[in-house]
């Protein structure tokens, strides 16, 4: 009987002992499993197993050179594919003064794509800056100025409201085949129009529409057969006008009473 329970005994502890050998080895090979996969995910992540190896610009653009995405891209180290910060390489682009959107991503295996929108002005913005359709000042470099751009001007924080009469304005007078080629709103808050002929129009700080539209209403009849000789045409009248003529060439006259 005694060796009978020493028999069990020992396979009892047999059996514990290659319990216990399994247990450690699991987790040996837990272990490992956990190393290779922390191994792998730095190794993908290593700039040597995947690198950028280009940059592609999907957008078509006219003001921005490539020249300046080369050089703003090579300020940030792209490293490798996971690692490469697309949040700091969106930041960097954003100094282009002609870029109004851009979004960087990652194209797998090798890639980093930059969709970009550029900026278009419509006007010139008081004596350094641009301004697009809807009211944002910009100032790129000047030799990157669009030409036969119309000029605006007013105080800070004017911009939309200039811009604003301006379309409206000049919808207006292209139907008299004119254009505006500058609209200033001064520090009186007094507007004055000049027209690609060379003629000014003095609209004063109120009901500027209406007084615009007089102006059509006489053009035909008064402005247009002498408006190489005339200077200023001043609007501010109730129900008439007042001409400047060039070089002194007649007084000022008070014309063509409205009622």
């Amino acid at each position: 009987m005694a060796r009978k329970k020493l028999n069990k005994l020992h396979k009892d502890r047999q059996a514990e002992n290659r319990a216990v050998v399994h247990f450690l080895m699991m987790g040996v090979g837990s272990l490992i499993a956990v190393a290779l996969v922390i191994w792998g995910v730095l190794e993908f992540q290593s700039t040597q197993t995947l690198p950028i190896k280009s940059v592609e610009v999907k957008s078509e653009f006219n003001r921005i050179t490539e020249k300046q995405i080369q050089e703003i891209v090579a300020e940030n180290d792209l490293g490798g594919f996971f690692d490469t910060d697309v949040d700091a390489v969106t930041e960097s682009m954003r100094k282009l003064p002609w870029l109004e959107t851009v979004t960087v991503r990652r194209v797998w295996p090798d890639t980093l794509q930059l969709e970009i929108t550029e900026r278009k002005a419509i006007a010139h913005w008081n004596k350094s800056g641009l301004l697009t359709a809807t009211g944002i000042v910009f100032s790129p470099e000047a030799e990157s100025y669009p030409s036969g751009l119309p000029h605006l001007s007013g105080p800070a924080g004017t911009e939309k409201n200039v811009l604003k009469n301006y379309i409206t304005l000049n919808a207006d007078l292209q139907r008299l085949n004119l254009n505006i080629d500058e609209l200033k709103l001064d520090k009186r808050r007094a507007w004055t129009v000049r027209l690609e002929d060379g003629t000014t129009l003095d609209l004063g700080r109120k009901k500027i529409n209406d007084r615009m539209q007089r102006f059509i209403s006489v053009y035909s009849d008064y402005i247009a057969t002498q408006k190489n000789e005339i200077d200023i045409v001043d609007l501010r009248y109730t129900n008439g006008f007042a001409v400047r003529w060039k070089k002194n060439l007649k007084k000022v006259a008070v014309k063509a009473q409205l009622g």
